[in-house]
């Protein structure tokens, strides 16, 4: 019980923080939330151009205090973090597909990569996020990654939109990763090199810049081209040779009229090897369903897989059912990646 209050606790003076400084700066609470992140991270309240003002300062400066004199774990940390963010874009109203991914995701994605990577012999990761948006899901799956395993990352996470970009490389400061952060638009050309893995929860519609997806083999015959697939073709072609795509999408990406173009694209590109249903408690009507997709580039020691995985990921909750599915997740990824 004293770990929640000390959470609580956590939770009601950061909020007091991001509003006071919310207030003084004019910005909106997603802002204020990452300044106050920032200043956590690095020990001082940071002013230009005299704002915020001496007495906010001190205000600030006296939560900071308080909030440091709390004692959580990193698990406890992050969650607090995590309440705030929801905190947040409630406050802004913030769209659909900016919202934060949620735990359940970032831990399920992490059970299938840890036992991937594990059967590859493989504990140093070259990682990114295309898009990062708040940093959560990132976040959550290095978390558990290293919770599990002796993993070591390098992190990069991309974004179009500067606020979250900006909380998320806050948020992994205080989190002690280092996150490269690059500000741009995740299906124009990438400055990262040399990636082992990339994981996104891909956000879902229409492409506005149809010069930009010319290039793309997913592009849509005619009219505005789905993101998802140019981001998922993107993002594929950025891999090393071998290197694995972990993609959260609509559970219907093969049922859509631009599906036939993903799918031959696919064929030629990469190797199909999972296409797992994430459970119906995590969503809120069977339209908003997603699934986990595991794509690997050819090249390297990657070959497709004997069996595609393929299902209803159990709930977490549901412990024999969902002790199966790990045992099967072992074994598939034994069978079929090697180092």
């Amino acid at each position: 019980m004293a770990e929640e209050n000390e959470m609580q606790n956590y939770y009601e003076l950061m909020n007091q923080a991001s509003t006071l400084l919310q207030k003084s700066l004019g910005s909106s609470y997603t802002d204020s939330l990452a300044e106050t992140l920032t200043n956590l991270a690095d020990g001082k309240v940071y002013v230009e151009n005299g704002a915020p003002d001496a007495e906010t300062v001190a205000k600030l400066e006296s939560l900071y205090s308080q909030i440091k004199e709390i004692s959580l774990t990193q698990v406890q940390l992050k969650q607090a973090i995590s309440v705030n963010i929801i905190q947040a874009q409630r406050q802004d109203k913030v769209e659909v597909n900016k919202l934060m991914t949620p735990d359940a995701i970032g831990l399920l994605t992490s059970l299938i990569a840890f036992e991937i990577f594990s059967s590859m012999k493989k504990s140093k990761i070259n990682l990114v996020d295309p898009t990062v948006g708040t940093g959560n899901l990132l976040i959550e799956f290095i978390e558990q990654m290293q919770m599990a395993g002796d993993f070591e990352f390098n992190v990069a996470g991309i974004d179009n939109d500067e606020t979250l970009l900006g909380l998320a490389k806050s948020f992994s400061e205080v989190m002690n990763l280092n996150l490269d952060a690059y500000h741009q638009d995740g299906i124009a050309e990438w400055d990262i090199t040399d990636i082992d893995l990339a994981i996104a929860d891909l956000p879902v519609g229409y492409y506005p810049i149809d010069d930009n997806a010319a290039k793309f083999k997913t592009k849509a015959e005619e009219g505005h081209s789905y993101a998802h697939h140019l981001l998922i073709e993107q993002t594929m072609n950025n891999l090393n040779d071998g290197g694995l795509g972990i993609f959260i999408v609509p559970s219907a990406i093969f049922q859509t009229d631009q599906a036939k173009k993903l799918s031959e694209w696919m064929v030629s590109n990469v190797y199909l090897q999972a296409v797992l249903d994430l459970p119906s408690n995590l969503f809120a009507s069977k339209e908003a369903q997603k699934a986990i997709v595991i794509l690997q580039k050819h090249g390297g020691n990657s070959e497709q897989a004997s069996d595609v995985l393929m299902g209803t990921i159990p709930e977490t909750n549901n412990v024999k059912d969902f002790e199966e599915f790990r045992n099967q997740v072992q074994e598939w990824a034994r069978n079929n990646f090697k180092g």
